[in-house]
């Protein structure tokens, strides 16, 4: 495991294979394969279940209101929700930047494995869920916009926090 995180982290665009380790990608056309309903007029395609019921968890379905932020964008910390997913589904088009790690294996504590720190663009048409233990950084759209979340929620907070040191500068992928 690396114990500190990298200068500088570029952005890449997100497909279901890159992000397999974090979660899942929702949408934007990379799912072709479903079931044809309303009399064929839909297809109806299979996402990977939410956890969300772990520990008295219920789930709870909210609207993130975004402000827009500049790159280059320094990271100073990450969080993580051991007890449930969270899925994040854009409305209008919004754009947004996920910065994910797994969870390291080799500590006792719960802590992110750096080495697998990335950053994905998500297009306006498709969502992620995040997999229980997926440490990421806060929401980061570069436009002001909504996005739909549906998460686990109960009395007992699930929240970790990591702080980044050094911290880590978000930047846009040279093409």
């Amino acid at each position: 495991m690396r114990h500190a995180p990298p200068q500088a982290l570029s952005i890449d665009p997100i497909t279901r294979e890159a992000f397999a380790p974090y979660g899942d990608v929702l949408g934007g056309g990379q799912t072709p394969v479903g079931v044809l309903i309303n009399a064929g007029t839909t297809l109806k395609i299979n996402a990977i279940d939410p956890v969300l019921s772990a520990h008295d968890g219920r789930p709870k379905l909210f609207v993130y209101r975004t402000q827009a932020q500049h790159l280059p964008l320094t990271l100073s910390m990450l969080e993580c929700h051991q007890l449930g997913s969270q899925t994040f589904v854009p409305l209008a088009d919004l754009s947004f930047v996920v910065v994910v790690a797994c969870s390291a294996s080799d500590t006792v504590a719960p802590q992110p494995d750096l080495s697998t720190l990335r950053a994905f663009w998500v297009d306006g048409h498709q969502g992620v869920t995040l997999a229980p233990g997926t440490w990421h950084h806060p929401l980061i759209s570069l436009h002001d916009g909504e996005l739909v979340v549906l998460e686990r929620a109960a009395q007992k907070t699930d929240c970790l926090i990591h702080a980044l040191s050094p911290a880590v500068t978000l930047k846009a992928r040279a093409l």
